[in-house]
């Protein structure tokens, strides 16, 4: 019975370890606020569709990093120039560290970097301001150096 009871005891204990110590796990930096202000989120969204605009982007190996070009484009089909934008960049398996990225504008596009970029799938979210417009597109983008 001892053995038994030793053995359930541990068994749980491993559980406990695992379950608190996944380092995949991760939870939406200000969920809450985020939450309280989801009617901003979906006018966000309603204004993306009001733009017309669309993003595109890739991701490629530079220097032990990855380099990120992102295109936007109007409802014309032209390049969107002139913004202001910023970026997060999330790994889908390392979503507790977001890492922000600058975006210049160069050829037609926006480029920028991530140091230390892993392989696998990444989240964009984009911030792109032009003058009154302000469009907020989300990518995914998978990263194979």
């Amino acid at each position: 019975i001892a053995a038994l009871l030793v053995a359930t005891a541990g068994g749980q204990a491993i559980m406990l370890y695992a379950a608190t110590h996944d380092p995949t796990f991760a939870i939406e930096p200000d969920y809450y606020a985020k939450a309280v202000a989801y009617d901003t989120t979906i006018l966000r969204g309603r204004e993306n569709i009001r733009l017309g605009w669309r993003a595109s982007g890739a991701m490629s190996a530079s220097d032990g990093g990855a380099s990120v070009r992102i295109a936007i484009i109007d409802s014309a089909g032209l390049p969107v120039t002139g913004a202001r934008l910023s970026a997060v960049a999330i790994h889908n398996l390392d979503g507790s560290h977001p890492i922000p990225v600058r975006l210049t504008e160069a050829g037609g596009g926006y480029v920028g970097r991530i140091d230390r970029a892993h392989r696998g799938l990444w989240e964009i979210r984009i911030d792109a301001l032009r003058g009154d417009d302000h469009f907020t597109p989300s990518l995914r983008m998978d990263f194979t150096p």
